[in-house]
């Protein structure tokens, strides 16, 4: 009879611990909601519109080509927010499905990014040094992009959110 008991709590035991991991289900972190926290510690924004992977207007896979060029079947989920009015503020994040996947998914936003450079220098030299100062990041499954004031600061609050 002991032994059924240790067996049962055994097996009890292991489907808690399988149920709190990451799997493979999905993204560890959930990226529209660290991206809209991470937003709002965002310091000097003007006017922002957010997009992401759960926006109900379009399809993510709509939306997603806007920001990054990588294959949205690989992405589990993304974050955008813009400068309504044009200007360069960004905060986005891009979420893979297979962290093999990563290092991909930091090369388009650091591609996105040489883009917005490449476009502001053309017509906005103080947008441009703004984007000058954009940190991109990558942790876990996440890849991350801040064009703001405090980037080094969001760059640091998203290391600690993935960790």
């Amino acid at each position: 009879m002991k032994r059924i008991a240790a067996l049962a709590i055994c097996a009890a035991l292991a489907l808690a611990l399988a149920g709190c991991g990451g799997g493979d289900g999905g993204p560890r972190a959930d990226t529209v909601t660290l991206g809209a926290r991470l937003a709002e510690r965002a310091e000097g924004l003007p006017d922002m519109t957010a997009v992401s992977s759960e926006n109900e207007a379009a399809t993510g896979a709509e939306l997603f080509p806007y920001l990054s060029d990588m294959d949205y079947a690989k992405v589990a989920g993304f974050y955008l927010s813009y400068a309504t009015g044009g200007s360069p503020e960004e905060i986005a994040l891009i979420t893979v499905r297979d962290a093999a996947d990563l290092a991909e998914a930091r090369a388009s936003l650091e591609r996105h990014l040489e883009n917005r450079r490449n476009l502001f220098r053309t017509y906005d030299p103080e947008g441009e040094a703004l984007l000058a100062k954009a940190r991109l990041a990558s942790a876990g499954d996440t890849a991350a992009l801040f064009v703001c004031e405090n980037a080094a600061a969001l760059e640091s609050a998203f290391r600690a959110e993935i960790s």
